[in-house]
Parts: C-alpha cells; sequence; structure tokens
C-alpha cells in the first residue's frame, strides 16, 4: 500500500470564518468554527483528487505548495490536531493531515 499523502495545515480566523490553508498544496478550505476544518479541508482535498482524477492526471498534478508566508505561519505556530489518515475509496490515496493553529 502507498504511504499516505501529508498535509500541514494553518488553521486561522478571519472575521468570523475559519480558514484551513494547506502548506504544501495550496489548498484552502472555510469553515464557521474551528472544529469544522478537518471536515471541511478533507473535501476540499477529496474535490480536487476528483478533478485530477476527471484527467486521468494523479492526484494533485499541477497544485503548487502555498506561498511562503504560510509555510512561516506553520513554523510560529502550535500543532493542535493530527487527523487519522483519511481514505476516499480503493483507488484514491490515503491523507495524513496535521492542523496547526495561528495563535
Amino acid at each position: 500500500m502507498n504511504d499516505p499523502i501529508k498535509f500541514h495545515v494553518i488553521a486561522y480566523q478571519e472575521a468570523e470564518v475559519w480558514l484551513a490553508q494547506g502548506v504544501e498544496y495550496d489548498i484552502v478550505a472555510r469553515a464557521e468554527s474551528f472544529d469544522l476544518l478537518p471536515k471541511a479541508f478533507s473535501e476540499a482535498i477529496a474535490k480536487t483528487i476528483a478533478i485530477s482524477a476527471e484527467f486521468d492526471l494523479a492526484p494533485l498534478t499541477g497544485i503548487k505548495p502555498a506561498p511562503a508566508k504560510f509555510k512561516a505561519m506553520l513554523d510560529a505556530s502550535n500543532i493542535v490536531q493530527a487527523v487519522d489518515p483519511v481514505r476516499f475509496g480503493k483507488t484514491a490515496p490515503r491523507l495524513d493531515i496535521t492542523f496547526a493553529k495561528v495563535a
């Protein structure tokens, strides 16, 4: 079985919305609370992988890393939640997602 695709995600609040920004892949999701972010981010990844599959591409092909400021935010943040590896069907890769919350 293939190793999971690893994601580090920055969670931060902007106005009254929580945002989850991927670091290795420039994928973003939003939710009404921090607790809802893991599901929202997993769904955003699933949709991105599905689009890749529609074009017969490997998962996440062409998705660049997030801008450098998000890596800096990750380095200054505390890891708060590691999501168990997620799998979206038999052929999709497993995902290993770690959330860091901006102080």
